[in-house]
């Protein structure tokens, strides 16, 4: 056997490894999971960076002012960063009958190289919250949010992640890359809560997210990433966990938020490939996860090779995965509540994802996305 093809069947050998690894890490965590809730209240800052939201900020604010949470003990902050259209509007109505929702215009998006992080920051620097709590726009949060959120939080907690997924109202009907993104998203989600149950704190998306004031002052807030158009959820969880702060993922239910679906592909192929620009910032801020990515992606790449060299190694090691993989979804879907039958979508979701996550980690390297008509202005990693 040639020696090319020997280090090829050891790297995708070795590439599969830590996916074995790590999927057995996840299992035995998911298996002694023990989440501890504190029911002192605590006051709370609801925090939403908004550009032109006038459709989705109805659905969004009127969850939000129908929350379990003692009225007197949360406010809302409406950012509006500096949108075009009836936003600012919308807001205002609500706070005609809700005394808690409040309204920040923040100016100059042009001048400033991450628009959300500088309405972030102008509107936490006005909060009068312990507790900072942040979704998008176009979510839907249940009536228990804000109550199963700060129950999370412990004394000396920095920050608790929360679980979002698409809403669809009925799977038979949706189109695949409706189907595509949603059991994606309950994927990353597991593997994502998967990493809290074994003490590792890997991803946060900011659909779901919330941290205490003090965390986010003693880290500088976003000061560190500003040079960065996207990552004020996982790049500032990153600094946290550098800092040693403690970082939890939020099982309850009643924490579990809904997000719009993307409507189409490219809408989809831009979103991850922004989530995967992230990535080389991961090699400086937490390795660890930064090697899992690139393991998964060369494991990808080799084992397409492998089927030209010896198509029944690859297809072995392709076998192996897929058992793998169908074991822990199914044994971890039930705990972010995601229904079973969906792996049965499992072989098209496989074969998207492949040729997906490796497309986006790659065009995400080179920051060619766009984000709110932006573009990313530089290519360079944080300051520790």
């Amino acid at each position: 056997m040639p020696i090319y093809e020997i280090i090829l069947i050891c790297l995708t050998f070795i590439s599969l490894q830590v996916w074995i690894i790590y999927s057995l890490r996840y299992r035995k965590g998911f298996l002694s999971l023990k989440q501890e809730f504190n029911y002192h209240k605590r006051k709370v800052s609801v925090i939403v960076a908004a550009h032109n939201e006038e459709h989705n900020l109805v659905c969004l604010l009127t969850s939000l002012v129908n929350q379990t949470y003692p009225t007197e003990l949360y406010e809302i902050i409406i950012a509006d960063d500096d949108s075009t259209d009836s936003s600012c509007n919308v807001v205002r109505g609500f706070m005609k009958t809700f005394p808690n929702v409040r309204l920040i215009e923040v100016k100059g998006r042009d001048q400033v190289i991450s628009p959300k992080k500088n309405a972030l920051t102008q509107a936490i620097a006005i909060s009068t919250g312990d507790i900072i709590l942040t979704t998008d726009a176009d979510c839907l949060v249940p009536q228990r949010w804000v109550e199963s959120m700060v129950a999370s939080f412990q004394d000396d907690t920095a920050m608790v992640v929360g679980y979002s997924r698409t809403k669809l109202n009925d799977w038979k009907k949706a189109s695949l890359v409706q189907k595509y993104e949603h059991m994606d998203f309950v994927v990353i989600y597991l593997v994502m809560a998967g990493s809290y149950t074994i003490g590792k704190s890997f991803a946060a998306i900011g659909q779901n997210l919330a941290y205490s004031k003090e965390a986010f002052l003693k880290v500088g807030g976003f000061s560190k990433i500003n040079h960065m158009l996207s990552g004020d959820d996982v790049n500032l969880m990153q600094l946290m966990r550098l800092a040693g702060m403690k970082i939890h993922f939020n099982f309850s239910s009643h924490s579990f938020v809904y997000t719009t679906p993307i409507t189409n592909w490219m809408m989809l192929l831009n979103q991850r490939t922004r989530w995967a620009s992230n990535m080389k910032t991961q090699s400086s801020l937490n390795p660890e996860f930064f090697w899992i990515l690139v393991s998964i992606v060369t494991f990808y790449l080799l084992n397409i090779t492998l089927f030209f060299v010896d198509w029944r190694l690859g297809l072995t090691f392709m076998l192996i995965r897929e058992f793998i993989e169908i074991n822990l979804f199914y044994f971890g879907f039930p705990y972010l509540k995601a229904d079973r039958r969906m792996i049965w979508f499992y072989p098209i979701w496989q074969i998207i994802q492949a040729i997906f996550l490796t497309t986006t980690i790659i065009l995400g390297q080179f920051n060619l996305y766009r984000w709110r008509g932006r573009k990313p202005v530089k290519l360079s990693l944080p300051e520790r």
